[in-house]
């Protein structure tokens, strides 16, 4: 997938990919208007997107409600090294079965987001 970025007015960015369009913004203390959300705001959101995907399409395939089903991500975390730490939370609908509950959180753990990162990937970086 091919991302283009046009540079909007303020601080605002543009990125478009296939049918969709992302805008984004700074913080006013960066010298945006804070009328859209940080590219790194729209990175870290991607986790739990991912992750609320693979937690709904796990229960499709069992025919489990996800009514009631939510998730939360805390990005505040660091461990004794210093090392960020992401965790997800997830609540789980009334009924949902104990002998699924291991099984859900490996399939929120093959979210294609986590993958990316945990394999760090290269980046390249050219004028043109």
């Amino acid at each position: 997938m091919e991302i283009s970025v046009a540079m909007l007015g303020g601080q605002k960015l543009s990125a478009k990919f296939g049918d969709h369009e992302v805008i984004s913004d700074q913080s006013l203390a960066a010298g945006g208007n804070a009328e859209h959300p940080e590219p790194f705001d729209y990175f870290l959101v991607s986790m739990v997107l991912c992750a609320g995907f693979y937690a709904r399409k796990f229960c499709q395939q069992r025919d489990i409600s996800t009514q009631g089903m939510s998730l939360k991500q805390n990005n505040e975390n660091v461990d004794e090294d210093g090392k960020k730490l992401f965790s997800i939370e997830i609540t789980l609908p009334d009924g949902f079965p104990d002998k699924y509950k291991k099984a859900l959180v490996a399939a929120v753990n093959t979210c294609t987001v986590k993958k990316v990162i945990q394999a760090v990937p290269e980046f390249s970086v050219v004028v043109k």
